[in-house]
């Protein structure tokens, strides 16, 4: 028996209702889930100690915390902040020297997450050659960059060691062909190279292990690697902020736990960039220096370590003036364990 018009019309009134409100509910489900799409900028080419971030990405701890994460290759901590502060990508992770300089010239940018409390900027002996202090490069031919951070702080750095400038020959190359004149024995020591990066690439090249010694154990203790955000981000994205740094301090805390895990991790994702064994030495350079210095827990500055390298940069020259420590950093977007 057939139903009447207006019973067969309330039945599909109500079905038109549900369907409406279900498609309502699969639409605002879908957006409560969508990812917050962000870009993380690296300062240089991809390298071992950028691994956390890889590892981040490929174990899905930035999904985890909602977030899809592109993580940018660089070509310069200037450019990288630059690009954060004019809302280009989200984030960047630089040296403390280029944030505090970018902020000291009214970039508005903040580093979010004090990373290395130690920098590690240093310098490397061709084999054969004794690099146990800063007076064994008297002596010695001695490439320094022009545009390193290291030929800022040169004079000050020599006076403060009591080398004689007068027996040191420092020459500086094209930045290609450093590493064949250091290994071929026309130089003796690259002056201005990080342990975390340029040794372990140098040590696998020369098959043994090279002397070497780090700026920050005389006389110059410095903050490295910082991630920082741009100022209106961090006022009106504040839990954002908190997730990307929640996911990325699992990626250090897993590289940390798991060296070669974490190396292979990063061979795979970038095979062209990255050799097995630099990289491995690359991320064992990292997460030493990441145990050094203080606060010991990861990501946490203090106003201490911030005001020991504002000082330094500005007796060596770096930096004219500075502001209180807590213009450059802040800890409020670290979760403590």
């Amino acid at each position: 028996m057939s139903q009447p018009t207006s019973t067969r019309k309330t039945k599909i009134r109500r079905a038109a209702r549900c369907a409406a409100v279900a498609l309502a509910t699969t639409v605002t489900g879908s957006a409560a889930m969508a990812q917050d799409a962000l870009s993380l900028r690296l300062n240089w080419t991809m390298k071992g100690e950028f691994t956390p971030f890889v590892v981040a990405a490929s174990k899905g701890f930035f999904a985890e915390q909602d977030l899809d994460v592109t993580v940018k290759e660089g070509s310069g901590a200037t450019l990288a902040l630059q690009s954060v502060a004019t809302g280009q990508d989200d984030f960047a992770y630089v040296p403390s020297v280029q944030v505090i300089q970018a902020i000291n010239g009214g970039m508005p940018i903040q580093a979010i997450a004090t990373v290395s409390k130690v920098d590690s900027m240093g310098m490397v002996a061709r084999p054969g050659v004794t690099l146990a202090t800063p007076a064994d490069l008297q002596g010695k031919k001695v490439e320094i960059a022009a545009s390193s951070t290291f030929n800022n702080i040169w004079d000050a750095f020599a006076a403060k060691n009591e080398i004689d400038k007068d027996a040191v020959e420092v020459v500086a190359v094209n930045p290609g062909a450093r590493f064949g004149l250091l290994l071929s024995g026309q130089v003796d020591v690259l002056a201005d190279i990080f342990i975390t990066n340029e040794l372990p690439v140098l040590e696998a090249k020369a098959g043994e292990s090279l002397d070497h010694i780090a700026v920050g154990d005389f006389g110059f203790p410095i903050i490295g690697y910082t991630l920082v955000a741009r100022s209106e981000m961090i006022e009106s994205q504040p839990e954002v902020v908190r997730r990307f740094l929640d996911a990325a301090k699992e990626g250090f805390e897993f590289v940390s736990a798991n060296p070669a895990d974490a190396a292979e991790i990063a061979v795979a994702a970038y095979p062209e960039q990255l050799m097995p064994e630099a990289t491995i030495g690359q991320v064992e350079a990292l997460n030493a220096f990441l145990a050094e210095g203080s606060p010991s827990a990861l990501f946490v500055g203090s106003d201490e370590g911030w005001q020991a390298t504002l000082e330094t940069l500005k007796d060596t020259g770096v930096i004219d003036a500075f502001e209180a420590p807590g213009s450059y950093y802040t800890n409020a977007f670290v979760t403590n364990d």
